[in-house]
């Protein structure tokens, strides 16, 4: 849109994010999809990639326990200070930490710098939308009052976030595997799953094992961590999806592409997918 003949200027956003649910929200998922939490971490490098104008991060550095040896402490929590300066160190990617404490490990600071940070910023007119990371009711002050000032703020939430929560933004974005596997690592280094193809057309000739199952046939190849799986029908037509898993087994890399793309291939795929 144009006024006064000059163009108006995008409208600026800015992503915060509470680095203690995003961490929960990926070991449940985790859990409940591979039977395993600590299977991946989250892959915060696919957030700075979002559109966001800037991406603000909030997490916690484990509290010190009683009687344990200063030495000790540092070396335990170094890792994570090695994971945070790597997020610290993507382009707009900005890092605030708080500490741990007590015996419910709860993040002690987090929240309200969280919390001051989006305020600022919207009273100083920096931004005319926000989206909040986050699933505790403590945030729903925090979202009223942004809302009640004029902001645009989206809610991007795990499935078991707080129902006032979610009410009070003004729109809400869910955080589950199947739109967010790119989303989650192994190595820190990259995606666990992505998707680097897809498309129409059958499988090639020197495919052996082309099988039905209910209404549909498939066939696949399994080869560099790479699985690429052909559907035809009903009717004479295919399509194709070439699903990356670096380093995991083909048996996880079909339960989760049935988890992104339904298409049913986990139970038996193992048996006729071809190495």
């Amino acid at each position: 849109m144009v006024f006064g003949g000059r163009p108006a200027l995008r409208e600026r956003e800015y992503l915060f994010i509470d680095g203690g649910c995003l961490r929960a929200s990926v070991q449940k998922i985790c859990q409940d999809l591979f039977g395993n939490a600590s299977e991946y971490q989250p892959y915060v490098p696919t957030f700075a990639i979002g559109g966001y104008d800037k991406i603000f991060y909030y997490d916690a550095v484990p509290g010190k326990a009683h009687e344990e040896a200063q030495a000790v402490y540092e070396a335990r929590v170094q890792p994570d200070h090695d994971r945070f300066a790597k997020i610290q160190a993507l382009d707009r990617v900005h890092v605030a930490l708080g500490k741990t404490v007590g015996a419910d490990r709860r993040q002690k600071g987090v929240d309200v710098q969280l919390a001051v940070d989006m305020m600022t910023h919207a009273f100083r007119g920096n931004i005319a939308k926000a989206t909040l990371f986050a699933g505790d009711a403590d945030f729903v002050p925090l979202i009223k009052s942004l809302v009640g000032e004029g902001l645009h703020v989206t809610l991007w939430h795990p499935p078991q976030a707080n129902t006032e929560l979610k009410g009070a933004a003004d729109s809400t974005r869910l955080f589950d595997f199947k739109t967010n596997y790119n989303c989650l690592t192994a190595d820190g280094q990259r995606p666990a799953f992505s998707i680097n193809a897809r498309g129409s057309g059958g499988p090639p000739d020197g495919l052996k094992n082309i099988v039905t199952l209910g209404e549909y046939k498939f066939a696949g190849r399994w080869q560099r961590d790479t699985l690429t799986a052909w559907r035809g029908g009903p009717g004479n037509s295919w399509s194709y999806i070439r699903f990356e898993a670096p380093d995991a087994r083909l048996e996880r890399a079909l339960d989760a592409f049935d988890a992104i793309h339904s298409w049913g291939i986990a139970a038996t795929g193992n048996e006729w997918i071809e190495a």
